[in-house]
């Protein structure tokens, strides 16, 4: 008998300088876009020209979330490429969500970015955020954790990370399978210890690392 899929379950297991932000980074932060409970029409009246700021800054970082996450997603499906034009490729990547969410406006941003990367495309080098992840290495990161001037950029790397992670899960195990929130913090820490045993890595290298030790909590199984 097939079992049913949980939604929001997962399990860490771990073995035992700054880049420039366009946005400011201590507007990376969103726990209802981080947990699939951001929905489309959210992003949508926050994409239109007269919209209220607060609606377009939550937007951009939507937009920084998708493309974080479809990078992730990319890396697993051995598909992800990055676009020098980051301008238009995350234009592309917008105008797939706004596709999906046209006439689904309660459904999550998860749900809509995991239609974007159905169909695999170079994601933007740089967002609007202004994070590379293949520039952005782990000493700054630590550097920057420790910085009162920078601790916010730190904050977006994690941000950006977290996406990733939530990508891999998606090809790895299932697209409907969301790693919760409250799971963030075992991320972050595993991205602390590992940044500061390897600080030439990239942010890149070193969240996919990490994003092949988690797995869901119940036993692996067919999903058809």
């Amino acid at each position: 008998m097939k079992k049913p899929l949980p939604r929001r379950i997962i399990f860490i297991f771990f073995a035992a300088s700054a880049a420039l932000f366009s946005l400011p980074a201590a507007a990376v932060s969103d726990r209802r876009i981080e947990d699939a409970r951001f929905a489309c029409l959210a992003f949508i009246k926050g994409e239109q020209e007269k919209a209220r700021p607060k609606a377009i800054r939550r937007a951009q970082v939507a937009r920084f979330w998708v493309v974080s996450f479809l990078t992730g997603k990319f890396e697993a499906d051995e598909v992800l490429e990055f676009s020098e034009q980051s301008e238009s490729a995350e234009s592309d990547i917008v105008a797939r969500v706004k596709e999906f969410c046209s006439g689904r406006e309660n459904v999550s941003i998860h749900a809509a970015a995991v239609y974007a990367g159905e169909s695999p495309r170079p994601l933007p080098s740089t967002t609007d955020i202004g994070l590379d992840p293949r520039i952005y290495s782990c000493a700054s990161y630590s550097a920057d954790r420790e910085s009162r001037k920078y601790r916010d950029q730190a904050k977006a790397a994690e941000f950006w990370a977290f996406a990733f992670v939530q990508g891999n899960i998606s090809v790895r195990y299932h697209p409907r399978v969301v790693v919760s929130v409250s799971d963030k913090r075992k991320i972050v820490r595993a991205l602390k210890a590992s940044c500061a045993r390897n600080p030439t890595r990239n942010l890149l290298d070193q969240t996919a690392e990490i994003a092949y030790r988690v797995r869901p909590d119940w036993d692996q199984g067919d999903w058809d």
